[in-house]
């Protein structure tokens, strides 16, 4: 019998992987084989383990393919609107400030109270409009995050996709469970949480534009993502993203070395040396600091942490023409006591 009576045509040369599997062949084959994915090859591929179309052992070794080879501009890309084509429909109202959409790492803070809710409820108060999103307990860090915060404030821990937009509609400021929002995510945070190692929908996950918003501040860790992030956001058609090297890879600032960049641009923001956010990432303690911070109980490296980073959304959102000028804007909306008031309402108290 010859070669090619015993071999068939599909297998015959080199290997040819169907369906999801030559996916993972096209980001797994190491230095030399491996490719980047097209925005539409990753959006695909995203969509995919959304909708569960691939098994476990096939998520997992994507997502550690993408972590060993590092994701492009278009790959977030990608990987962001095969979230956004499944993300709830829901668009806020068209009146007001333009919608800011902020989120940070998703795994939240471990070395440092979380101060996310305060700044968006801060910038609300100044005017602006944000929202902000995150999920459950999540790798690797497993540290709190602005949904434990709103339970530890009275809030829910777990808001509907109605219930998020009601408080956004009250108040100006809104947290959503991305578990609620985006149909598989819980089921492949579960994967994520096996595997143990950041990947794609770290990034994907804080670029979604839930509620219609075309604003976005977006807090990372590592330098080599600021241009990835602003490129994709420049992709995916953003009016404005300011892209903040945070607390953590929160969207929190360092009052220290506070660093948000609009594409390649620093923001011009003051610096206060010396000055480092630290303490225990508690869900009470950043309960209570975040009411100090909003009542003007509270002046000292949190209070400066959180009118920098209210400051930045006042700006991405368009109330302020600059960041300089939105710490302005955001320090007297908790002197006259507007930030508390803010807070009421988005609890509904």
């Amino acid at each position: 019998m010859t070669p090619t009576e015993t071999t068939p045509k599909a297998t015959a040369g080199r290997s040819r992987y169907p369906g999801f599997r030559m996916t993972i062949k096209a980001v797994g084959t190491g230095p030399r084989g491996s490719r980047a994915l097209t925005y539409d090859e990753a959006r695909d591929a995203m969509r995919a383990l959304l909708a569960g179309e691939v098994t476990p052992s096939q998520a997992g070794a994507f997502l550690i393919a993408m972590r060993m080879k590092g994701e492009e501009a278009a790959e977030l890309a990608g990987f962001t609107q095969a979230l956004r084509d499944v993300r709830p429909a829901l668009m806020a109202s068209a009146d007001g400030a333009p919608l800011v959409s902020s989120a940070g790492s998703y795994d939240g803070v471990g070395e440092s109270p979380s101060l996310t809710l305060a700044a968006a409820v801060l910038a609300a108060a100044g005017g602006a409009r944000v929202v902000t999103h995150c999920a459950g307990l999540l790798g690797p860090k497993y540290g709190v995050t602005p949904l434990d915060v709103l339970a530890a404030l009275g809030g829910p821990a777990r808001p509907t996709v109605d219930a998020s937009l009601a408080m956004l509609e009250r108040s100006g400021a809104a947290v959503i469970h991305a578990g609620e929002a985006i149909p598989g995510f819980d089921r492949l945070a579960e994967i994520r949480d096996e595997v143990g190692l950041r990947g794609p929908m770290h990034s994907a996950e804080k670029l979604v534009d839930y509620f219609g918003a075309k604003r976005f501040v977006i807090g990372h860790t590592h330098s080599t993502y600021t241009d990835k992030l602003a490129a994709a956001m420049d992709q995916l058609g953003a009016e404005r993203a300011v892209i903040v090297r945070g607390i953590e890879g929160s969207d929190i600032l360092r009052p220290g070395r506070p660093a948000a960049f609009v594409g390649s641009e620093r923001l011009d923001l003051p610096e206060t040396m010396g000055m480092v956010l630290r303490g225990e990432a508690d869900a009470e303690l950043s309960a209570d600091v975040t009411r100090a911070v909003l009542a003007g109980e509270e002046q000292g490296v949190a209070a400066r942490a959180v009118v920098l980073s209210a400051a930045v959304r006042l700006y991405a959102g368009g109330v302020a023409p600059s960041a300089r000028d939105g710490i302005a804007l955001a320090q007297t909306a908790i002197d006259d006591g507007r930030a508390s008031e803010t807070l009421g309402r988005l609890l509904d108290t």
